[in-house]
């Protein structure tokens, strides 16, 4: 190694991250998954932050983190923000896909965006694929197809609590890196584009999607810092 190698990670701290990760993965399929409860609104949506991505602004995610905060200060003035809320989710996911955002790869993949026919096509094969590969199953009561974007998000919490005890932290974060790639960042930003053009009532998950897709990229980044400096330790 030399001076301008980054330095390699150490076991503790790739721990830590795992840890960190996992939780943030698991929040933002949550959010992905069914419309938010009154319960969690109470408990996330009250205060002025919207507590479990606090921690994202010391990523550089500052402004998309805004951009969410201000989404959900906006939410807090309605007369009835949680059900302003499950309107908006019904409309971008549950809906038409031609004027919602379908959260489904299949949906955002290829030239002819949008097409439900290709729903449980080939990227909904792949997930299923993943999910084999790790001894994994989507949980009965979710019934929808594997590529439903709160499944590989769910998987990427569930590896990054697995991967944060394992011995080959290079060989861990080179595999995270190219799921990353396959599963999400081939088709996640275009899902964000439709996540605007849709123009739901509320900013919200314009907004959570916009973070989700700097949040995803940030984290290949430091997957592949982790996988570059720890493959340089081994050989040097």
């Amino acid at each position: 190694m030399n001076a301008a190698d980054p330095m390699p990670l150490g076991r503790d701290e790739w721990q830590l991250a795992g840890a960190q990760r996992s939780r943030l993965y698991g929040w933002f399929s949550v959010l992905y998954a069914l419309e938010v409860s009154e319960q969690m609104f109470e408990t996330y949506f009250a205060s002025a932050r919207f507590a479990p991505f606090a921690g994202l602004g010391e990523l550089g995610l500052e402004v998309e983190l805004e951009r969410l905060e201000a989404a959900t200060a906006a939410l807090r003035g309605l007369d009835l923000p949680r059900l302003e809320l499950a309107a908006d989710f019904a409309q971008l996911f549950l809906l038409d896909a031609r004027t919602g955002a379908l959260p489904y790869a299949s949906a955002h993949c290829g030239d002819d965006v949008g097409d439900t026919a290709r729903l449980y096509g080939d990227t909904e094969a792949l997930m299923r694929n993943f999910l084999a590969e790790h001894a994994l199953a989507i949980d009965p009561g979710f019934r929808e197809p594997a590529d439903h974007l709160a499944v590989p998000l769910a998987f990427m919490a569930d590896v990054a609590a697995r991967d944060a005890s394992c011995t080959d932290i290079a060989a861990a974060a080179r595999a995270q890196a190219g799921f990353l790639n396959a599963a999400l960042l081939a088709w996640l930003p275009r899902f964000a584009e439709r996540c605007v053009q849709a123009r739901p009532q509320s900013d919200f998950y314009p907004a959570l999607a916009a973070l989700l897709v700097r949040f995803v990229k940030a984290d290949l980044s430091f997957l592949e810092d982790v996988a570059g400096s720890a493959q340089a330790t081994i050989v040097a």
